[in-house]
């Protein structure tokens, strides 16, 4: 059974050599999103709903290493991680070219899947973060607050709220 220390160092060797548009190392912002989603999907758990936050947590690890590298579901199969693990990744996967920002949240939204909501709420806090250049982070905080909205409100009506 593969553990969220098995995903930080799948990530690590995936992630190897790649930057972000300011030139921190991409290992940064996952590290940054697994630490804020294993927070939710504890406090998720804490609440007794059906989150596992290990698997969260392997998931936000890995949640861009299908989309920038070339790594496939199938080697993440192989590799010994659990379906519901892959099936958040997927769902956190946008497609190149073929989903507007706005209808990854909707399929998002729309599989109901609490643990993967948590970790696309923590990748889009981590984007509008203070650490980031200003004139971008206002951009996309401006651009991603609608989404944010979208994703609490429906995470709510799975019984988490942040509170």
């Amino acid at each position: 059974m593969m553990t969220s220390a098995d995903a930080k160092a799948f990530a690590r060797l995936h992630h190897v050599g790649q930057v972000d548009e300011i030139g921190q190392p991409d290992f940064e912002h996952l590290e940054r999103v697994a630490f804020a989603a294993e927070r939710r999907a504890q406090h998720a758990e804490d609440k007794a709903l059906p989150v596992m936050p290990d698997e969260v947590t392997q998931a936000a690890w890995l949640h861009d290493v299908i989309e920038n590298t070339s790594v496939t579901a199938g080697e993440l199969r192989t590799a010994g991680f659990a379906e519901p693990v892959i099936m958040m990744v997927e769902l956190l996967t946008k497609p190149k070219g073929q989903e507007t920002d706005e209808a990854c949240i909707a399929k998002l939204i729309a599989s109901g899947n609490l643990g993967a909501m948590l970790i696309k709420l923590s990748v889009i806090e981590d984007a509008v973060s203070p650490e980031q250049p200003l004139e971008p982070a206002a951009t996309r905080l401006a651009h991603t607050a609608a989404a944010m909205a979208r994703l609490r409100k429906a995470a709510a009506a799975l019984g988490y709220s942040e509170s």
